[in-house]
């Protein structure tokens, strides 16, 4: 039986960001993918500018795009909005590119990298766990990161198990004319009314748009259907080539039970932390790492076993606010209309965006400006 330091099981950002850390740390540490790299994620690929502050390494390589502007429009009004607020700079990605380069720098770090492998199950003991892979091998170590997405085999092995979230579907657009991209490739666009609680959008890439639609219910007949509306809205999409259509689970953020054992953590979608409101889970995920690089490792060397400080500090820093992000769904989704028309919306979305203010400074921030 091979034996790790710390095994992490999931290669996408949260994952790759904790195998860095724990391997900066002189932790012998393995990484599990199911996948090869580069593999495709299905993904809207937006980065806020907040995630620089988590890396500890330069991502700009493998950006494909800023976009500083975005444009909202509703389904039953026939004009759009378009704003290019101070601060707005969202960096678009194809996931698997991004992934890719954030695992290198943690084998970079000394991570040992296992791909095409895949775990089924994971079994915690007083002093270790033993993860068991499709190949018949078993792995040891005294802690266990899951980083395996919404469907975590890890949670369910652990009994942390979180099945509450929605429902997107996503495809490649590919313009005929590069014009296009030049004409469009500046912003990125959010529609309302054309899926129940839920948004559809628009964001471009280096030779491309990504054009999805999704929704906070876990099941939405007609998905295909409420996409191809969508898309039609837009004239510069008619002519281009269209990717495969690929749906996804998205695990929103609703109850606030715990994230880890004694010797098992959850992070990012294996913890369910996608942000309610706007749908975004890259920066939760690579979030979540951190937290738990700064409690995992401590705790471990102090106790040899991990407490709820881990839960805690997630909920203090990331879920307790999503009470008020999903107060603030209610509110904009009732009439997004009403809101995206006022420029001291935008600046509060801008700001929330950039993690400058959270959900619950929302009310204060509007009053203020």
């Amino acid at each position: 039986m091979d034996r790790y330091d710390c095994v992490i099981v999931g290669a996408g950002p949260g994952g790759a960001t904790f195998a860095r850390k724990s391997a900066l740390k002189g932790f012998k540490t393995l990484l599990i993918e199911k996948d090869a790299f580069p593999r495709n994620k299905v993904c809207g690929g937006g980065v806020t500018p907040a995630i620089r502050g988590l890396l500890d390494f330069d991502h700009r390589g493998v950006v494909e795009r800023t976009v500083r502007g975005m444009t909202f429009l509703t389904r039953d009004e026939p004009e759009d909005h378009t704003w290019y607020p101070d601060g707005m700079a969202v960096d678009m990605v194809t996931r698997g590119e991004f992934d890719h380069h954030l695992v290198k720098q943690a084998v970079d770090a000394g991570t040992v990298l296992a791909e095409k492998t895949r775990v089924v199950s994971v079994r915690e003991s007083t002093k270790n766990v033993t993860v068991l892979t499709d190949t018949g091998d078993e792995i040891s170590a005294p802690i266990v990161v899951g980083a395996d997405g919404a469907r975590s085999i890890v949670a369910a092995s652990a009994g942390l198990g979180r099945g509450y979230g929605g429902v997107a579907l996503e495809a490649e657009i590919y313009p005929r004319d590069r014009s296009v991209l030049d004409e469009h490739g500046d912003k990125a666009v959010f529609g309302f009314g054309f899926i129940p609680r839920g948004y559809g959008w628009v964001f471009p890439k280096k030779d491309r748009f990504s054009v999805g639609i999704g929704t906070t219910r876990g099941h939405m007949p007609g998905l295909v259907s409420l996409y191809c509306q969508f898309r039609s809205r837009f004239d510069f999409l008619n002519e281009a080539d269209e990717g495969e259509r690929r749906g996804w689970f998205i695990p929103f953020c609703k109850d606030s039970g715990p994230m880890n054992t004694r010797r098992v953590c959850l992070i990012g979608d294996s913890a369910h932390l996608v942000d309610p409101f706007s749908g975004e889970g890259i920066y939760y995920a690579v979030l979540s790492a951190a937290i738990a690089a700064e409690t995992v490792f401590e705790e471990l060397q102090e106790k040899g076993r991990l407490s709820q400080r881990y839960t805690k500090e997630v909920k203090k820093r990331i879920t307790k606010d999503y009470g008020y992000a999903r107060w603030c769904f209610d509110i904009f989704y009732a009439s997004p209309s009403f809101f995206y028309k006022k420029a001291k919306v935008i600046r509060a979305l801008t700001r929330l965006s950039n993690k400058e203010i959270r959900y619950r400074d929302i009310f204060s921030e509007l009053r203020r400006t």
